[in-house]
């Protein structure tokens, strides 16, 4: 008894795979797994969304891992890399490599001039694929407008003369806003994002190439339909979680008819009776305000449990929500059971207690936790133990 479990409904996943078909039924899906899958298990996680048309990770450690587990479709390594030596790897892997920064371009350069023995033709297909990702507002990673322009006006030759042995395939940008779904950032992102395809599909060395676009993520997906193009990026909705969490009023997975795929639990460990004034936990930060049951629930923040999660934090037990009172431990938590002591139902050790997910959606305890569900589902730690199902 005291175990943590962290089910992982397979099914919901394929579910929310079928969701995003249906939203964007012209366009391929490339499935975000980076993260361990956004903390679900990288393996199953890639077995379950087989259907995907590809992979994005964001690390080359994870697409390494993922080849030498036998995934053989697409992967695009989000970040790019940043050696020679790393190059070699992508291209022994067949990776399709983002090329985000004037640096990596000329690595990847370098990279092809210095091993022109090792690469050759099969069938004349390119033996190395790449994306140019485009900066048009996050101010993160991506090449400026100014930058495009002077690979495309300075860089021609190793345009037209390597596309037989590295081809550029695609460009893709990232939405900074849109989550907020009538965020005018929004579609200044994707005007500057269509003139730059123009502008690539304008210079001569490049306009035959049958170069594909991708800049929808998961909030994308589902709002901006005019951003869907060749290649969509879902991530957070594979999991059942809208990427809409500070909409007002607040979204769920639910209302984006999504399927929450995991669903964290433990179990009663003990039921106190105390008095009125009794204080509860470290720092004995509260106090019970009349003669009240308490369960203690085998979790805490050894367990990737949220340590800032308020009193009030709602917990699921026989199907009725009761408050999280007092602080987070490292191994425990406790809650108010005065709602089910008012619906007459009996609770012993054992009982099981959801923390998040199938009954209580992941949204709601991370909006109480001030965070965002994404951290929640990447911070569970290894003690916890998986079941898939």
């Amino acid at each position: 008894m005291g175990s943590v479990t962290a089910s992982i409904n397979l099914h919901a996943l394929q579910h929310n795979l079928l969701r995003v078909k249906q939203l964007a039924p012209n366009g391929k899906v490339i499935s975000v797994i980076k993260a361990n899958a956004y903390g679900h298990g990288v393996l199953p996680v890639a077995d379950a969304l087989s259907d995907s048309d590809g992979f994005a990770v964001a690390r080359l450690d994870e697409a390494c891992y993922l080849r030498k587990q036998g995934i053989n479709k697409t992967i695009i390594l989000l970040e790019g890399v940043y050696s020679i030596e790393e190059y070699r790897q992508c291209f022994e892997l067949q990776l399709i490599l983002v090329i985000q920064s004037m640096e990596q371009f000329h690595c990847l350069k370098e990279f092809f001039g210095q091993h022109q023995p090792l690469i050759s033709q099969k069938n004349n297909d390119p033996v190395f694929e790449y994306w140019l990702k485009l900066d048009t507002g996050m101010h993160r990673l991506g090449l400026s407008k100014d930058e495009l322009t002077y690979l495309l006006e300075n860089e021609t030759d190793f345009f037209s003369d390597m596309k037989s042995k590295c081809l550029l395939s695609g460009i893709m940008s990232h939405f900074s806003c849109a989550d907020e779904v009538d965020n005018p950032v929004n579609d200044a992102q994707l005007l500057q994002f269509n003139q730059q395809y123009h502008q690539l599909m304008a210079t001569q060395a490049i306009k035959l190439n049958p170069v594909t676009k991708s800049m929808a993520n998961s909030a994308a997906i589902l709002a901006i339909p005019e951003a869907h193009f060749d290649w969509l990026r879902p991530g957070i909705m594979l999991y059942g979680v809208s990427p809409f969490e500070s909409a007002n009023p607040r979204r769920t997975g639910l209302d984006e008819q999504l399927m929450p795929v995991m669903t964290l639990s433990s179990q009663v460990i003990a039921i106190k009776k105390l008095k009125k004034g009794d204080c509860i936990g470290y720092g004995a930060s509260w106090c019970c305000p009349h003669d009240m049951t308490i369960g203690v629930i085998a979790i805490g923040y050894g367990d990737g449990y949220p340590r800032h999660a308020p009193t009030g934090t709602p917990v699921l037990i026989h199907n009725t929500e009761v408050p999280l009172v007092g602080r987070v431990s490292m191994d425990m938590i406790t809650v108010d059971l005065s709602l089910l002591e008012e619906k007459s139902i009996p609770l012993k050790t054992g009982d099981k207690a959801i923390l998040w997910g199938e009954g209580l959606p992941i949204e709601r305890v991370s909006q109480k936790s001030g965070t965002i569900a994404y951290e929640l589902l990447c911070q569970i730690t290894q003690r916890v133990c998986f079941r898939y199902e």
